[in-house]
């Protein structure tokens, strides 16, 4: 099975599977601690993310009352809070 993983490891550790697999360890036993095994750099997100596809069948899809064209990205939030709150 393969995992699809959205964040990066700090590139600055040394053993970064070692690392990551002691604290999630201590995490199962019950311990607290820090999962600083991921950089706060925003210059490691590279490619495609955020971008639309090409072919508009392989676009999101918000299902609701409307008028079944598309949308803007900006406007989900606004039509998400409109639908719950009536």
């Amino acid at each position: 099975m393969h995992t699809r993983i959205e964040l990066f490891v700090d590139p600055e550790i040394a053993v970064p599977k070692l690392r990551v697999a002691g604290k999630l360890l201590r995490k199962k036993l019950g311990f607290r601690m820090l999962m600083d095994v991921i950089p706060l750099d925003p210059s490691l997100v590279k490619g495609s993310h955020g971008t639309c596809p090409a072919d508009s069948a392989e676009w999101p899809v918000l299902i609701g009352t409307g008028s079944g064209e598309a949308i803007a990205a900006t406007e989900v939030h606004g039509r998400l809070v409109r639908a719950c709150v009536g």
